[in-house]
């Protein structure tokens, strides 16, 4: 039986590029059955939402046609200022009045009418707050609007969305397949794309604190077009060492700006999970996203932050066929493809 039954694809849009991952069981665990990558052009996707519709389409299907695609179920990914995770405490209550406590907690952490979003939670623990009992939740809110636009893609191609999940849970799916989560330290996953930043803060299933910090590759592309006044192309090409720089020198001094803004925002991310969390140690922060591949950001992050950085492994217990993947392909994507992987381990298990 195994191996023969079909899984769904999970597809997560960037900025950049369109992932693809596909998990099938057997009898020892997973394997990998599909990883693949499209490129988006510039300006198709962000922040969150489809801007191009024709150019994201034509990823995808150039993405579906080389990975010779049959399945038509798919778990999606999606992210942006319209997608909010948090972490609100509420008295200790069932039925419509926690319903209604829940919806004026999102309706203070939203930055659009709580009406217009689709509200899902998840009960953490029980807390004391001033001498009083509460539950904390974690709420998860995502503009209705942004789910249908998704949804119409999709179907629009032909596939079922099965599974639509923001991309800072996913991160965490994929850091519980990498089976790196199990001794439930403090850790700090941080998804760093092209126009974003993604942290998410957990201790074991619990989450800390998360946040987006609108910073990325992105914005390092830009500062190397405007230090060289070459065009984002150009700048692009020499960000990935795909084209030789007229001046090295500028590029990495271009490069360290950037970092240094996002160890910044890092820093104070930190900061702010301390002071709500002081028990909360920190004990590591694992990287993923295309902009883990900057030249010297792990090492950078590391000493400026004092603290432990690794890249995401998300397919450290997958087993990975030599026979079908090339495995410094698969090494050098799977951290780009972390939310991809975390989807795809999503959709097996409700399976």
């Amino acid at each position: 039986m195994f191996g023969k039954k079909s899984y769904p694809l999970a597809i997560d849009i960037g900025s950049y590029a369109v992932k693809l991952v596909q998990l099938v069981p057997t009898k020892s665990g997973l394997s990998l059955g599909r990883l693949g990558m499209a490129s988006l052009s510039p300006g198709a996707f962000g922040d969150g939402e489809v801007h191009e519709h024709e150019e994201v389409m034509r990823a995808l299907e150039e993405l579906i046609a080389a990975e010779k695609v049959k399945e038509k179920r798919v778990a999606v990914g999606i992210s942006g200022p319209t997608a909010i995770v948090r972490t609100v405490q509420v008295p200790r209550l069932e039925g419509r009045a926690l319903e209604e406590a829940i919806q004026i907690e999102a309706d203070q952490n939203l930055p659009y009418p709580v009406d217009d979003a689709l509200l899902r939670r998840r009960r953490l623990r029980k807390v004391e707050v001033d001498g009083n009992e509460m539950d904390e939740y974690l709420v998860v809110a995502v503009r209705k609007s942004l789910i249908d636009d998704m949804v119409d893609l999709f179907r629009a191609l032909k596939f079922e969305p099965r599974i639509l999940d923001v991309n800072l849970l996913a991160m965490e799916s994929a850091f519980d397949l990498s089976g790196e989560a199990q001794d439930g330290d403090p850790t700090a996953l941080v998804d760093i794309g092209a126009s974003e930043t993604l942290v998410h803060i957990l201790r074991g299933s619990r989450t800390l604190l998360t946040r987006n910090i609108p910073l990325g590759g992105a914005s390092v592309t830009q500062a190397i077009q405007d230090q060289l006044g070459v065009t984002r192309y150009e700048a692009e090409g020499i960000k990935l060492g795909t084209r030789t720089s007229p001046s090295p020198r500028a590029v990495s001094e271009a490069i360290r700006s950037e970092v240094e803004r996002l160890a910044r925002e890092l820093g104070r991310t930190l900061q702010m999970a301390s002071k709500v969390y002081p028990e909360d140690t920190l004990s590591r922060m694992i990287l993923s996203g295309g902009g883990v591949h900057l030249e010297g950001l792990p090492a950078y992050l590391a000493a400026s932050l004092d603290l432990p950085v690794e890249i995401a492994q998300p397919f450290r217990k997958v087993e990975v066929s030599s026979d079908l993947f090339d495995p410094d392909y698969v090494e050098s994507l799977a951290p780009i493809a972390a939310v991809g992987a975390g989807l795809a381990y999503q959709a097996v298990m409700a399976e």
